[in-house]
Parts: structure tokens; C-alpha cells; sequence
């Protein structure tokens, strides 16, 4: 298989869009819903290597800084590290996609998301159904070595990046950047099992 990137790799012509998968695309993918989902939008998904780019922003709104912690907004640490394994889960059902030949429809589904005009219908239907019928099934049974390196406050927009580690599909490099400062690294080794 010939490695695929979204974005393409280049300079986009003029004219052309940042390729962005947003929330309520994402909500499709993901089996856990809001306020769990930790990932608002994915921006770069790459075959060879086999990796993903996404982001989250951290409102000063979030239910968690009710009370973590009053009068200082610390966002958790097991946040940024669920952040890190739902990445996870979508590069591989990204990847799903891509072998079943719905990467496209995932673009598709994004535009129609967005009330963008002509878009492929059949091909929106199709991912949908791929998705109900090969549901991911999320255990809660994981390994991971984390190290979490920063303190990460609201405002932050945080940069996720996923990749396989060493063809184990079932572990990932995984790493959180605020800033261009590292506040997260280490890897995420869990089987999910996407049956069809």
C-alpha cells in the first residue's frame, strides 16, 4: 500500500483548504460522547508512518475546573492522557477507513457537517454505515507510560500526536505540545478491537 497523507504534503495551492476533521464529525468516530471526547478536531492523518495530528482547545468553561481547582484553572492530567488515547483510537479507525477506500467520505462527511454545496452523499451514507457497522470496541484495559511534564492551564490549545511504535498495532508514540513546549510524552499500548 502506497502511504497516503491528509493534508497532502506540499504548499496548499491557492484555493485550497487545511484539511480538518471537526467535533461533530469526530462524535461519529469516537464510541464515548461529549463531555468525554477529549479531541476537537483532527488536522493531519498520515498512512507511512502511520500517524495523526488533532487538537483541543481547554475552555475556561470546562465542567472540570468546577472543582480542580477553585480560584485556579488546572486542567487534569488524566485529561490530557485520555486525550492521547482517543488519538489513538481514531488513527486506527482512521486507518480502517482507508483500507476499506472511505478515507475520502470522512472529507465528505466533514463538508456536509459544514452545509458545504455538492456534496457525496452515497459516499457520506457509506462511511456511516462502515462506522455502525464495525463499532470500536473501547476497553478498559490499557498499559501506558506517560510522563506528564508541564502544568496545563485554560486558554491552551493543546497539539495531540499519535504514531505507531515499532509496527505493534497496538502501540503508539504518543505527545501533547502546548506552546512548542513538550507537556507530554510516552507511549499508549491498548487493542482495539474494531469488529465488522
Amino acid at each position: 500500500m502506497t502511504g497516503n497523507t491528509f493534508p497532502p504534503t506540499g504548499t496548499p495551492s491557492a484555493g485550497k483548504e487545511r484539511w480538518v476533521i471537526g467535533a461533530d464529525v469526530i462524535s461519529w468516530l469516537l464510541p464515548v460522547k461529549h463531555p468525554m471526547i477529549m479531541v476537537d478536531r483532527i488536522t493531519g492523518y498520515r498512512s507511512e508512518p502511520l500517524s495523526l495530528v488533532a487538537e483541543r482547545y481547554v475552555s475556561a468553561n470546562e465542567p472540570a475546573f468546577v472543582g480542580h481547582f477553585p480560584n485556579m484553572k488546572l486542567w487534569p492530567g488524566i485529561y490530557t492522557i485520555e486525550g492521547l488515547r482517543q488519538c489513538c483510537l481514531l488513527l486506527q479507525i482512521l486507518h480502517r477507513l482507508e483500507e476499506a477506500g472511505l478515507l475520502e467520505g470522512v472529507t465528505e462527511l466533514q463538508h456536509r457537517q459544514m452545509l458545504r454545496p455538492k456534496i457525496n452523499h452515497e459516499l457520506c451514507q457509506q462511511v456511516i454505515d462502515f462506522l455502525k457497522s464495525s463499532r470500536p470496541v473501547d476497553p478498559d484495559l490499557f498499559s501506558l507510560r506517560i510522563k506528564l511534564l508541564e502544568p496545563l492551564f485554560a486558554g491552551a490549545l493543546i497539539n495531540y500526536h499519535c504514531s505507531l511504535n515499532n509496527d505493534d498495532l497496538h502501540c503508539w508514540s504518543v505527545q501533547a505540545v502546548v506552546d512548542e513546549r513538550e507537556i507530554a510524552k510516552g507511549t499508549i499500548c491498548q487493542s482495539f478491537n474494531i469488529t465488522t
